[in-house]
């Protein structure tokens, strides 16, 4: 995660796009699964868990992630998020401007 003018992980991004990079980073350059405890623990200091949880419900509802529940990496069963096949390159520039 980069800094940017500011001097704040992320820059000027909102934390719902905040907890959207991250999703991205996880599951389009890492390859893996994301879903709500990997996010916190990711995101522990930048925000509190209940910050990540409304970010996620937030993107839900805009239409930026999409769910599926199916295994975590953890083979416990989970709700995995997704970005949408709508939303991936915006989420795409935004990761690559304030993410990495």
């Amino acid at each position: 995660m980069s800094t940017v003018s500011n001097g704040r992980v992320g820059g000027p991004l909102s934390n719902p796009f905040k907890v959207a990079a991250e999703v991205y980073k996880i599951t389009e350059v890492n390859g893996g699964r994301a879903w709500y405890g990997k996010l916190v623990e990711n995101l522990d200091g930048i925000m509190s868990s209940s910050t990540v949880r409304n970010s996620i419900n937030d993107l839900i509802t805009w239409g930026i992630l999409k769910v599926q529940y199916g295994r975590t990496e953890k083979g416990r069963a989970g709700r995995l998020l997704f970005i949408s096949g709508e939303s991936r390159d915006v989420i795409k520039s935004v990761y690559e401007t304030y993410w990495q």
